[in-house]
């Protein structure tokens, strides 16, 4: 599934996408998803390639984390723990929180490479 020189910092099941349900990976230079028992990843985001990401408000019945990538299209992974509504708010905010302290790096990367651009 992963090359040698990615590493997995986070997995969490029972995440939906498009209605199937599979595992999310969150590593060391992508966020990946991969319906269950396959054994190829069906959604691939470069954190380069990811604008922001949001979450749905609370109260909502859905736990769901958007990533909004900066070609304007979207990806929604729905967090179906079977452990009921806390133990997906907690998947959720895992997964949310661990994006927050990567993506930074990634954006300097790609503004680094833009001001060499405009040199």
């Amino acid at each position: 599934m992963t090359t040698s020189s990615e590493d997995v910092l986070m997995q969490v099941g029972q995440v939906r996408y498009k209605k199937g349900d599979g595992t999310l990976y969150v590593m060391n230079e992508r966020i990946a998803w991969m319906l269950d028992n396959r054994d190829t990843v069906s959604v691939s985001h470069k954190y380069a390639d990811i604008k922001l990401q949001k979450i749905s408000p609370e109260g909502k019945s859905k736990i769901q984390l958007q990533v909004v990538l900066h070609n304007g299209s979207s990806s929604t992974f729905h967090f179906v723990n079977r452990n009921g509504q806390e133990a997906q708010i907690k998947d959720r905010d895992d997964v949310k929180e661990l994006l927050q302290q990567l993506l930074p790096k990634f954006k300097r990367k790609v503004n680094k490479e833009l001001e060499e651009k405009n040199r």
